[in-house]
């Protein structure tokens, strides 16, 4: 459950403070859905499934691909940037508008496996966006131009995510837009 053991500068700024009513709160709910865990701390919120709403429509195509489900693969990835933390969610909601700039562009260029040319790389254009009517969710969903994705996954993840057995069953569970066509997708929940 945690408690407050230490505070900044605690004698000269906050000499009465009562460390013990300061402590975390507890969760007071936990759901999952298809594999990501959510924890809540108000009693009062909607379902897990109500909140995300339209949003697991686009959440789906990552993870509902198999009637297996997710697995989880690797560590943990963090981003550490100078900013305000809604500079990073806002972003990650609606990111199709500036793509094409040298704001991506370089940074999937110098990521390119040695055998790719950087012609064949180009971000896409076709794709969607999706911002929900509450609550905050948004995504950008890219479509039918494999360059991006090998650039970023290289030429195995995307063979299997684009073409063979693997998304023709991904395209018979989420239909082909979602489950064959899909290369690429950033969402914010």
């Amino acid at each position: 459950s945690g408690e407050l053991v230490s505070v900044p500068y605690e004698k000269e700024a906050y000499p009465h403070i009562n460390k013990a009513e300061w402590g975390p709160l507890q969760v007071l709910r936990i759901e999952s859905y298809k594999g990501l865990v959510f924890g809540n701390w108000d009693k009062n919120a909607p379902t897990l499934r109500d909140y995300i709403g339209d949003a697991a429509y686009y959440m789906d195509s990552m993870l509902d691909r198999t009637e297996a489900g997710t697995e989880v693969i690797g560590g943990i990835t963090k981003w550490v940037i100078p900013c305000n933390w809604k500079f990073a969610a806002e972003q990650f909601c609606s990111d199709m508008y500036h793509a094409v700039t040298m704001s991506h562009v370089s940074g999937v260029i110098a990521g390119l496996p040695e055998s790719m040319s950087p012609a064949d790389a180009k971000l896409p254009t076709d794709g969607r966006q999706f911002r929900a009517q509450w609550g905050g969710h948004g995504t950008g969903f890219y479509l039918n131009d494999s360059g991006l994705l090998t650039a970023i996954m290289g030429p195995k993840v995307t063979q299997y995510l684009t073409e063979g057995p693997a998304a023709e069953k991904a395209a018979q569970r989420l239909g082909r837009s979602r489950g064959k066509e899909w290369v690429g997708q950033h969402l914010t929940i």
